[in-house]
């Protein structure tokens, strides 16, 4: 099943490029919490029990995946960031800068 949509009418706006990453991301086990209309953090993250044991390594392959998800989405409106808290992915979503 192919997770990229091609982008209609022009440019995805933050918002709607982060429902549509939230749509995938609850898909595949990352429970996404969206803090406010352009923030998503991820309450779990899949790697975590790899994470534990190489947190920079897991951690910058999960920034990379998510990077590249959001890319192929067409949402250049949105960037995921490295942004490890406890009780969270270490990756977080918001408006690219």
């Amino acid at each position: 099943e192919g997770e990229s949509r091609p982008v209609r009418g022009g440019r995805l706006g933050a918002e709607r490029a982060l429902t549509c990453v939230a749509e995938i991301l609850a898909r595949h086990g990352f429970e996404p919490d969206r803090e406010g209309p352009t923030e998503l953090r991820l309450r779990n993250c899949p790697f975590h029990p790899m994470a534990e044991d190489d947190p920079a390594l897991v951690c910058g392959v999960n920034h990379a995946f998510l990077s590249g998800m959001v890319d192929g989405l067409g949402a250049s409106s949105v960037e995921a960031t490295l942004a490890p808290r406890p009780g969270y992915c270490c990756v977080e979503f918001g408006p690219r800068a």
